[in-house]
């Protein structure tokens, strides 16, 4: 038998393959990370290199053996293609194995054993190819080499697993710059006590030397390797533990293991925070003790005790007796593929609920009030109307409540208006429902046949005074009423009919109630097209002006005249001014005809001026409304106009109505101001029938009280409002005007009252521009 026993070629293999084993592994752990990253198919490449790189290392054995004994070279292809071809396949299950997490060890154990038998049998090609004449099994032998292969291949795949999916220490390169070079020597010792184990040799001592120096090195290159993986995991388990204890402890959410009879094993501490146990145990507490709501727990328990992870609100009961609203959250807790308990995360949710039906209160309740809004509202008629019961509604609203915060101030008016919610309620008496639907303006829901009865009820008690801030107020409300199914089937129809009928109530003086009728709806849209109609009757100048005289009650002679405006449409005929001025007022379209009429009129005097040469020519009074007047602008757009005709303003007069009056104190004594600079006058129109008083007239300085027609009519009979009106002008030095004079009997009484200046058909109906100017102008003596 020829001896192999070379010792420095064997130790220049044993250098290469620790190097070439010590690459090989580096190179292992490189492409497994990058393969995590790339494309799944790249383990089929490097599985070819890996296997080129097992047969170099394997070649290179088999040459130091082949130097003395000198292999059979057919043999010797034959074993290379089967060493590829093996190599390349034991690679390619190495990188996709290692790829996997390492823990569970009977998974572990299998892949070595396959990996194990791979590298066994390239190992056992060697002799039993290439050298068949040394050919001598050791079955003793074999078996602990077999033991060693399975065994180092194992504490081999678990560090490559270490480094593959672990987190990396500090000294990590370095540690695996060592393993790698005990991989090798561990490798290389095998590949020569399996060959000893399968060939003979000159005597036993060299047999055995042979085999257990290179088993030897294997043992202890395999407890190097065994331990490092266990030190690393027992430092992985600790940083685990202790991760994993900080996030039970210090999470913001209370957080119970409990195992699977329901015993609370650990707690952390913002459980005690939260149970308000603090210096007692919520161990070995049953979970169940800690919810009154046994039924709802249990069946969340039980679907955590099937595997699965579930959610669900609930009450907590605290040490105290206190009851939370919490959200628990519940996931199984699996060991070894078993359920073994459950967690349960426990959020405190009682503010966050609070807070939520806060925000739904709000979104549904008027916030000064707090009775329902609008939105509740509707889907309470829906509600009514989809299970088709009968009912009515009443839309109630202030008449003139914007009075009340332009005097006493908007903090009064809210005020008045929950003392006003307060009232409702009480009158209803559980009755029907009460929402505030607008500023000043309620809508009760009550059943049909109340309707009458609350509206009068209501009416009634709007009449009673109100004493709010030693203050007494007597206020008024027009209330519009319609019902389900009788004049619609639908919420916004039954809010647009009220609607009208309110608006009716109000046009019929307010203070009472309305039922809708369709000749309502038809008039509101007749005021619609009215209202369309009138911006193109602005944009045609189809507006035309009429002058009305004013006399002097003793020589009869024009004075004056107040123009007054007639609508005269193409298809519709003539429109009263009683109907189409209230719908410019309430659409805004009045500020541009009244601007349009004061640039008319001032046009007219400019002309009147040149073609009579007269010096004294009629004052012309213009009604001014309050939309217009209190504009920002109006002062300065009368000046302007002025001076753009050449006119003073001594020839014109400006007619308000007490609404003005009562408007903002100081903002209408800068516009007087401004205006009385121009030199025009300002008279107050109906005077008496509003709600002026003496301090007013005092602070204001007008120049003129017109008194109203309804106290001319009876001033035969009663002279009493219109000589006190008479004698308050005289005290206060103004100058009156009585209007609507009709016989010679009330001219005579206006007279003996000391009233110069009178209005009237007894003297002269409103007249057309064109005649006002063939009967007036051209007469006008010049010492008038």
């Amino acid at each position: 038998m020829s001896s192999i026993d070379i010792p420095g070629i064997h130790l220049l293999y044993t250098i290469t393959s620790i190097v070439l084993l010590g690459m090989l592994t580096r190179l292992v752990l490189y492409v497994s990370q990058q393969m995590m990253r790339t494309a799944v198919d790249a383990w089929k490449v490097t599985a070819v290199s890996l296997g080129s790189g097992i047969s170099a290392v394997l070649a290179a054995y088999s040459f130091t053996l082949s130097i003395d004994a000198g292999p059979d070279q057919h043999n010797t292809a034959i074993f290379f293609i089967i060493f590829f071809l093996v190599s390349s396949i034991c690679g390619g299950v190495v990188l996709r194995v290692i790829r996997n997490p390492i823990g569970n060890t009977k998974y572990d154990l299998m892949i070595s054993f396959i990996l194990a038998f791979f590298i066994y049998l390239l190992h056992m090609l060697t002799p039993l190819l290439l050298y068949p004449s040394l050919l001598n099994i050791h079955f003793i032998e074999v078996f602990i080499s077999i033991v060693l292969t399975q065994s180092i291949v194992f504490s081999l795949f678990r560090f490559l697993n270490m480094y593959t999916n672990g987190k990396q220490l500090k000294w990590s390169k370095m540690l695996l710059w060592f393993g790698s070079a005990m991989s090798g020597v561990a490798i290389t010792g095998l590949g020569y006590s399996i060959f000893a184990s399968f060939t003979s040799y000159d005597s036993s001592a060299t047999h055995y030397a042979h085999f257990l120096i290179p088993t030897a090195f294997v043992v202890i290159t395999n407890t190097i390797l065994t331990v490092i993986p266990l030190l690393y995991r027992n430092r992985a388990l600790l940083s685990t533990h202790q991760l994993y204890q900080t996030l039970f402890n210090d999470n913001p959410s209370a957080v119970l293991a409990v195992s699977n009879d329901g015993t609370i094993q650990h707690a952390n501490k913002e459980s005690y925070r939260l149970f308000s146990c603090e210096g007692k145990t919520a161990v070995p507490l049953k979970a169940a003790s800690l919810f009154p709501d046994k039924e709802t727990f249990h069946y969340g328990v039980s679907i955590l005790t099937s595997g699965r992870t579930h959610q669900w609100d609930t009450k907590m009961l605290q040490d105290s007796g206190k009851q939370l609203n919490v959200h628990i959250t519940g996931i199984p807790t699996v060991m070894k593929h078993h359920i073994v308990g459950y967690f349960l995360v426990i959020k405190d949710v009682t503010h966050t609920i609070r807070t939520a039906k806060q925000i739904e209160f709000l979104a549904y309740h008027d916030d000064l009030t707090k009775l329902p809004n609008r939105r509740l509202m509707q889907q309470k008629v829906k509600t009514y109307i989809e299970k088709a019961t009968p009912f009515s509604i009443l839309l109630i609203d202030y008449d003139l409540f914007k009075r009340i915060n332009d005097i006493f101030g908007h903090s009064f008016g809210d005020e008045v208006l929950v003392e006003t919610a307060a009232r409702l309620e009480n009158i209803l008496d559980g009755k029907g429902t009460v929402s505030r639907v607008g500023g000043d303006e309620f809508l009760l829901i009550v059943p049909e046949k109340t309707a009458i009865q609350l509206a009068g009820a209501i009416v009634e008690q709007f009449r009673k005074p109100m004493r709010l801030r030693d203050y007494e107020l007597v206020l008024q409300a027009s209330i519009g009423i319609t019902s389900f199914p009788e004049h619609a089937e639908d919420v916004d129809n039954l809010y647009k009919y009220a609607d009208i009928a309110m608006y009716q109530s109000k046009e019929n003086g307010g203070n009472g109630y309305t039922f809708f009728h369709p000749s309502m709806a038809e008039k509101q849209v007749r005021r619609f097209e009215i209202e369309h109609e009138l911006q193109k009757a602005i944009d045609a100048q189809a507006f035309s002006l009429y002058f009305q005289p004013k006399f002097h009650s003793i020589s009869r002679t024009i004075s004056g005249a107040e123009v007054l405006l007639r609508w005269h449409h193409p298809k519709r005929g003539f429109i009263p001014p009683n109907v189409f001025i209230p719908i410019a007022e309430e659409s805004g379209l009045i500020v541009p005809i009244e601007r349009s009429v004061i640039a008319r009129v001032m046009a007219c005097l400019s002309k009147w001026k040149e073609e009579t040469d007269e010096i004294h020519l009629p004052c012309i009074s213009i009604n001014v409304s309050v939309i217009t007047f209190l504009q920002d602008d109006f002062a300065s757009f009368f000046r302007e106009k002025l001076e753009h005709y050449n006119l003073h303003g001594s020839m014109l007069e400006l007619e308000i109505t007490e609404r003005v009056v009562m408007q903002n104190e100081a903002k209408i004594n800068t516009i007087l101001q401004k205006l009385r600079e121009t030199g025009v006058r300002i008279s107050i129109d109906d005077f008496g029938t509003g709600y002026s008083s003496l301090n007013y007239l005092d602070k204001l300085q007008v120049d003129i009280l017109k008194i109203d027609q309804t106290f001319i009519q009876h001033i035969e009979n009663d002279q009493t409002i219109v000589a006190t009106i008479q004698s308050l002008a005289e005290n206060l030095k103004l100058h009156t005007i009585a209007e609507g004079v009709e016989t010679e009997a009330q001219l005579d009484e206006l007279r003996q009252l000391g009233c110069t200046e009178v209005q009237g058909y007894l003297f002269s109906k409103p007249l057309p521009q064109a005649e006002f100017e063939r009967s007036y102008i051209s007469r006008i003596p010049a010492d008038a």
